[in-house]
């Protein structure tokens, strides 16, 4: 037994089956070589990893689980079991008699809950969930202000759609070869206006925590969880923050002062912040 076999022993009682699997997987098993069996008892457990064996000629990993025909919610009927405790039926052949339907029963029973496992059913689980965020219809603007809705539920979401611009890279042009025309223009970039969608988040104060300020917590959570999402579709977007605070900010310009501000007259204290414009798209 290796040692990270001994260590994954040890603990087999703090696993899941999944991270359990995806553990042994890690380590050189195949999922056929992962052989599932229940636990023999009539109670609940505290966990739902009892037991795992290694065995390396041929290479297996037998994991037991308080699951399946011989755990404490068996849906055999009890009065098999009670055959086998008035020991009309032999214990050792029951239990290894149906460890064979256990092993087939639970390793379907995994596949259906985590599908991505499941290579027979899907060869690509990539490709799968590029397909199902495709027909979530991210371009829309109900599903887009859903989705800002549940990544920031502490702000007020403003989504609409927008005539955007889109900054384009074009290699500079070459005297005798470049044409003028459609696809040529002088200088390294152009810009051109495409339809696209505007998100506004607007907040009270402008600190999300204690010395943490809203930009960097919203930048974060775009990169986490918005950006991956509409990379697959392809978007054009801006976001900004609206900030409502009233309060004033030093802004180091041309003509500006140092001093204080009027308290009464002029507008409100709003504040727009830019928190990002592109086009969104997965190159891969």
């Amino acid at each position: 037994m290796t040692p990270q076999e001994a260590l994954i022993a040890r603990k087999i009682r703090r696993f899941d089956p999944v991270c359990l699997v995806r553990s042994l997987m890690h380590l050189g098993y195949a999922f056929e070589d992962i052989w599932f069996r229940s636990h023999y008892g009539t109670c609940s457990q505290d966990s739902l990893v009892e037991a795992i064996e290694f065995r390396h000629e041929p290479r297996r990993a037998i994991v037991t689980l308080n699951l399946g025909l011989l755990g404490g919610q068996s849906i055999l009927p009890s009065y098999m079991f009670k055959q086998v405790h008035s020991d009309q039926i032999e214990a050792q052949r029951f239990t290894e008699f149906l460890w064979f339907f256990d092993d087939r029963l639970l390793r379907r029973y995994l596949l259906a809950i985590y599908p991505e496992m499941d290579t027979g059913l899907y060869q690509d689980w990539e490709a799968r969930k590029r397909g199902g965020v495709f027909s979530l219809r991210l371009e829309s603007v109900a599903t887009l202000h859903w989705l800002a809705q549940q990544v920031f539920p502490e702000l007020q979401v403003r989504v609409e759609k927008a005539a955007l611009t889109r900054d384009i890279e074009l290699d500079p042009p070459v005297l005798g070869k470049t044409q003028l025309g459609y696809q040529a223009v002088f200088g390294k970039r152009v810009k051109l206006p495409v339809p696209g969608h505007k998100i506004t988040l607007i907040a009270e104060e402008d600190e999300f925590a204690s010395g943490q300020p809203w930009p960097q917590e919203i930048e974060r959570r775009l990169d986490a969880l918005i950006f991956p999402l509409l990379r697959v579709v392809g978007v054009d977007l801006e976001v900004w923050l609206v900030i409502r605070a009233q309060r004033g900010w030093l802004r180091l310009e041309q003509q500006s002062y140092l001093g204080y501000e009027g308290m009464l007259g002029g507008k409100p204290g709003f504040r727009r912040i830019r928190i990002f414009a592109g086009h969104l798209f997965d190159w891969h």
